[in-house]
């Protein structure tokens, strides 16, 4: 019993006394506060500032009307109503609208053919020919979307109007051209807005790029000084590098539970981005990708010998982690290969499930797989940690000797 008492006794020492060299080293160390607040913090803003319209509006195209009539004219006049399509009519041909698509002045050229009305009008099919520029998908879908719903439009209205003229009423030629009345409703990102959709996975995704980075440059100090062991003096003992890592991972957690409700509470408020999930809930679900990131960071910097090395590759990294996580392309589209180095990132997990938290007010249950791999993510990377620190602290003493 004493053994026990005694055992517990040290790794109580050992653990407060991680948490405590942990938080000096942060505290001291002007390149990792500088970290926690330009990343945590001013990148966060800076994203959601840059993409606060929400949607792009008023999208430039040339209008090139050959036909000059006044139907051609109420067509332009549709296409220039919303807010999709801001349309400039000055250009007489293709090639002068060219130029100004090659001079980045419209990112769009739309064309009313000859013999528009006359065509329309005798019941022949008339055609629009519609250049919008794809190496931006969202001028891309902004000015081909526009132009599609104008043309359903268009056609309904030509089509209503000629079996009115038959004798229909409205109603009944209404329900003669759309049999199938359509109901669309926007779920949880309701506006279709790009910083909705980007900043809940953003947000997630600094948490991971923080923690790696201010753990690689701690860790990358201490591999620098070889000043492990003086730190932390129970790592050689058997069990001793239980209370460390955990004293470090609950410090960092700690210092997110104090960054997730400000970032929350002041960048979601200040742009309008919806939440829907308690703090407590969040709180609950970032513990263990907290931990996860945390004892992943350590095995990182585990590998190099100077801080920058690990920060350079910790840097590099975050790109393809970035890509990894389903922002810009469907995870479930990724090869195998691929999709199993998803599963090894703990960004991946974190992301899912916290935009299922805030975005689509998910309960804690529909969450609990992603939960379930993140604990799962912090056990493995924390047995590698405890190996590689056992591992460093062997070396150190083979050097001392």
């Amino acid at each position: 019993m004493k053994k026990i008492t005694k055992s517990y006794h040290r790794s109580k020492i050992s653990f407060w006394n991680a948490i405590n060299t942990e938080w000096n080293a942060i505290k001291n160390d002007k390149a990792i506060i500088g970290v926690f607040l330009s990343i945590a913090f001013l990148v966060l803003v800076a994203y959601t500032f840059v993409y606060s319209n929400q949607v792009v509006e008023k999208v430039p195209v040339a209008i090139i009307n050959q036909d000059a009539s006044r139907l051609s004219r109420d067509y332009i006049a549709m296409l220039n109503s919303g807010d999709g399509l801001e349309v400039k009519t000055s250009y007489t041909d293709l090639q002068e609208a060219k130029v100004a698509y090659y001079e980045n002045t419209i990112k769009g050229i739309i064309i009313i053919p000859n013999n528009f009305e006359k065509n329309i009008k005798s019941g022949k099919q008339v055609t629009i020919t519609t250049y919008s520029d794809a190496s931006n998908m969202l001028f891309y879908k902004k000015v081909l979307g526009t132009v599609t719903t104008i043309n359903g439009y268009f056609n309904a209205a030509i089509i209503i109007k000629k079996d009115v003229l038959k004798g229909m009423t409205y109603k009944q030629a209404v329900e003669n051209y759309t049999p199938i009345k359509s109901v669309n409703n926007s779920l949880f990102n309701i506006s279709g807005g790009y910083a909705t959709y980007l900043i809940p996975i953003l947000t997630a995704l600094i948490v991971q790029l923080v923690l790696l980075m201010g753990v690689g440059l701690i860790n990358g100090t201490r591999n620098e000084d070889r000043t492990t062991k003086s730190h932390f003096p129970r790592l050689a003992h058997k069990g001793g590098t239980i209370p460390v890592l955990l004293g470090k991972a609950i410090l960092y957690t700690c210092l997110f539970l104090i960054i997730i409700p400000i970032q929350i509470g002041i960048v979601y408020t200040l742009f309008s981005i919806p939440i829907r999930s308690s703090i407590i809930t969040v709180y609950i679900f970032i513990i263990p990708y907290v931990f996860s990131v945390v004892f992943l960071g350590l095995v990182i910097s585990s590998f190099f010998k100077r801080r920058e090395d690990s920060l350079l590759f910790i840097v590099l990294t975050s790109i393809p982690a970035l890509m990894l996580s389903g922002l810009s392309f469907p995870p479930e589209s990724f090869s195998q290969f691929y999709q199993i180095i998803a599963q090894l990132i703990p960004s991946t997990h974190g992301i899912e499930g916290f935009v299922k938290l805030t975005q689509m007010k998910a309960s804690f249950t529909e969450i609990m797989n992603e939960w379930y791999k993140l604990w799962g993510l912090t056990l493995i990377y924390f047995i590698m940690a405890s190996f590689l620190l056992k591992l460093k602290v062997k070396k150190i003493n083979s050097y001392s000797k």
